[in-house]
């Protein structure tokens, strides 16, 4: 028999370039949107996602009751938040970060509000990377 061949690698491969479109996509079209972002609300998110990554691995160590959480791996999937918190949660970084790289490409012809579009998911993207090592800095002795 064959080994099955491993299919969330190939998702997650998939995964980034549909991000990354996403990104471009929203920052081109965002000189359509109603509102703009402000400034306020790029400082918001920053913050809120930086500090929702310790919440999320805390409670799923509550909720798990495990002792120790394995490492983010490219050959599992990520519907697992409160036994699993760290795959989810890698998944999340990097697609975060691949959005914010899309949408990094449609800055030469953005308006204000793609500009600003634009910081806000920068913004998150990069909380949610600092918030992902604090993480593996206040659990280091739980993550195996």
């Amino acid at each position: 028999m064959r080994p099955m061949p491993k299919l969330w690698p190939w998702i997650y491969a998939m995964l980034i370039p549909v991000c990354c479109h996403a990104g471009y996509r929203i920052v081109r079209d965002a000189g359509g949107m109603p509102s703009g972002v402000h400034w306020v609300e790029v400082a918001v998110a920053f913050v809120a996602v930086t500090i929702a990554p310790l919440l999320l691995v805390a409670y799923g160590f509550l909720h798990s009751r495990k002792e120790r959480m394995r490492r983010p791996s490219w050959d599992r999937h990520p519907f697992g938040w409160w036994t699993d918190t760290l795959q989810p949660l890698r998944v999340s970084v990097v697609s975060g970060l691949a959005y914010a790289a899309g949408a990094a490409s449609a800055l030469p012809a953005a308006d204000e509000k793609g500009r600003m579009t634009f910081f806000l998911l920068a913004a998150i993207a990069t909380g949610m990377a600092i918030g992902e090592r604090l993480v593996y800095v206040v659990y280091r002795g739980r993550i195996g």
